[in-house]
């Protein structure tokens, strides 16, 4: 196998945290940004290019209308409110995109298979389990092996953090040494919020699973929020 991988990058910390571990372990990283209609997506978009420029990664976009047109979630421009509270609180059930992973996954690894990269990787981790039923270790394990057989064996989906939180992924991510970079993450170049508006909300549940975070491990968050 060798030292290619396609992963999603939403401009979010998990993922941004997943391409700089990569760069770390020497991989050579092709990031997907996926435009499917999200209330957040022109903002996720903007950091993951700058995140990308950072790192002089070439950024993939992708566009995905008919997510937006076909499918119910209130995280898309076409649902309701984004619900206020804690990331596992019941309502946040309602961000949830019926088979996003599985069509962002499908797609990395047809573009992972055409430029002969090894791998697929995704930044799903523990705390989308009890909400998101494609984040889960049994939807990876099971993508995993679809992928295998699908593609003659020739491309792997990983997940490196799927068993951490979010104090985890940022105590990985502020640890890091890149040559020629300094040593961590640029959070400053992330976004996590799902709300439609230019800074940060700091109420929706992913924004305060991104603070209990930075709060666990005694760092402040880089980015500004409205409050």
């Amino acid at each position: 196998m060798n030292k290619k991988v396609v992963m999603g990058l939403s401009g979010g910390m998990d993922s941004a945290t997943m391409a700089a571990y990569f760069l770390s372990k020497g991989y050579e990283v092709f990031p997907v940004s996926f435009d499917y209609g999200s209330k957040h997506n022109q903002y996720e978009r903007k950091t993951a290019e700058q995140f990308a420029n950072y790192y002089n990664l070439k950024l993939q976009k992708v566009e995905l209308p008919f997510i937006g047109q076909l499918f119910k979630s209130n995280l898309l421009k076409t649902g309701g409110e984004i619900p206020e509270g804690h990331y596992e609180s019941e309502n946040m059930s309602q961000t949830v995109v019926p088979g996003r992973n599985i069509i962002f996954i499908s797609i990395m690894a047809g573009y992972a298979w055409s430029i002969g990269a090894s791998y697929i990787a995704v930044g799903v981790h523990a705390g989308d389990h009890a909400i998101y039923a494609d984040c889960r270790e049994e939807f990876i394990a099971s993508m995993n092996a679809s992928i295998l057989n699908g593609t003659e064996d020739k491309v792997r989906l990983i997940a490196p953090f799927q068993n951490l939180d979010k104090a985890g992924i940022l105590e990985i991510g502020h640890s890091l040494f890149i040559d020629g970079y300094d040593v961590g993450v640029p959070y400053q170049f992330t976004r996590t919020c799902y709300k439609d508006q230019e800074l940060s909300c700091g109420k929706c549940g992913s924004c305060q699973e991104r603070l209990e975070g930075f709060q666990k491990i005694g760092r402040q968050d880089p980015i500004q929020y409205e409050e």
